[in-house]
């Protein structure tokens, strides 16, 4: 399977019609994750909905990803990628219909689980393809996948403000999600899929400490990022005082904001020590934060909502790199448990903010992102510590007797 791209240049990656397909399927899930947090005040509107009860349809997502994390190789496996891929779209289409015409929240919220668990197969196959194709080059596809992804990220919001604009409703644009998922995998349908044969079993014991403490940063990263993605549609509605339209397109700063800061730390990374890269990256997330919840005015808040997103933008491909380093010679078994902390972060953080927001106003439950940031920060001292220590053993069993 592009056997060819395996011996890229170092003038770049060579992309093959799997490399696309894989950048289009990533990006297509990316748009229906994204367009849950606008989706989010018309369904809580539409079905009389307490901020806890909305975040249960994020939750639900979430399910899909604890699944894949534990079983999604086995799976894949039986089926085949292509069955798999099959599956993973008509899901998440399917997932999408029922969606739009869910009568009552528990037909909503399971139409979230349809989406979320054979959806996150995508991911779990598109990463292997690539890693598979590329090589050494692959944190170079990463990252365009990761672009990729987020271009479709700016069009769930784009869409939306479109169809209410038509007066399609917010369904128009869910329904939009589906269809596209449906004209890549026909476009794509002759590539040739190469099913992994003999991935070689490993046990999760034989990762190490450090790897662990890079994974609830991991898990900390990805809860701050879809924490605000999910919820600044609401913020920027109930407590900056947008219109809903105007909250929806307002939001699109994030996603553009997460683009634009992918696209940046591509070349930086090439330029500045990866962490002291993550340190900057935190620090900039906490400006934006300041900006975008504590100054109250609209074009502020959509400011500081895009110093935000740039921030937090180069956490998750940074803190994947920490890990699989940390991981040596059982990357894939590093790979495998990513989903474990996704699903486990997506599950639990915004519902959790939902839930205080219930409790405190949504405006106080929103200092969970600035506490989620410490969180990942002390991670990082952790990880580097244990690091530090297993290096120093190392060399004093190498030194003679």
């Amino acid at each position: 399977m592009e056997h060819a791209a395996r011996r890229a240049n170092a003038a770049g990656i060579r992309r093959g019609r799997v490399t696309w397909l894989s950048y289009l399927m990533l990006g297509f899930f990316t748009y229906l994750l994204n367009i849950q947090g606008n989706i989010l005040p018309f369904l809580k509107a539409e079905l009389d909905l307490s901020y806890r009860a909305a975040s249960l349809h994020f939750s639900a997502i979430a399910i899909g990803m604890l699944a894949v994390g534990l079983f999604g190789d086995r799976i894949i496996r039986r089926l085949g990628r292509r069955r798999a891929l099959w599956l993973a779209t008509g899901g998440i289409s399917a997932g999408a219909v029922l969606l739009c015409l869910a009568p009552a929240a528990w037909i909503s919220v399971g139409s979230c689980v349809l989406i979320g668990a054979p959806g996150a197969l995508i991911p779990a196959m598109v990463f292997a393809f690539l890693a598979e194709i590329h090589g050494e080059h692959r944190d170079e596809a990463f990252s365009e996948c990761a672009a990729v992804s987020y271009l479709f990220a700016i069009m769930g919001p784009l869409a939306m403000t479109l169809c209410l604009s038509l007066s399609l409703g917010w369904r128009g644009a869910v329904l939009l999600g589906a269809v596209m998922g449906g004209a890549i995998l026909l476009l794509f349908r002759n590539v040739p899929l190469a099913d992994p044969a003999d991935l070689p079993a490993t046990e999760r014991a034989s990762l190490s400490a450090a790897y662990w403490a890079y994974w609830c940063m991991l898990g900390a990263v990805v809860a701050l990022e879809f924490s605000v993605l999910f919820w600044a549609p609401a913020f920027l509605e109930r407590v900056v005082g947008l219109s809903a339209a105007a909250a929806a397109a307002g939001a699109a700063a994030f996603s553009v904001a997460m683009l634009t800061g992918r696209l940046a730390a591509g070349v930086l990374v090439r330029r500045v020590v990866a962490w002291h890269l993550f340190l900057a990256a935190l620090l900039v997330t906490i400006l934006g934060f300041l900006v975008y919840w504590g100054l109250g005015w609209p074009l502020g808040a959509v400011v500081g909502l895009f110093v935000l997103g740039l921030g937090i933008a180069p956490l998750y491909p940074l803190t994947v790199g920490f890990a699989i380093e940390a991981a040596g010679p059982q990357a894939d078994a590093a790979s495998a448990r990513f989903m474990l902390a996704v699903g486990l972060s997506i599950l639990s953080m915004p519902a959790l903010l939902g839930g205080l927001a219930d409790e405190v106003g949504l405006r106080p439950a929103h200092l969970m992102v600035p506490g989620l940031a410490t969180v990942a920060l002390v991670c990082l001292g952790i990880a580097k510590a244990l690091q530090r220590r297993s290096l120093v053993a190392v060399r004093q069993a190498e030194l003679p007797d």
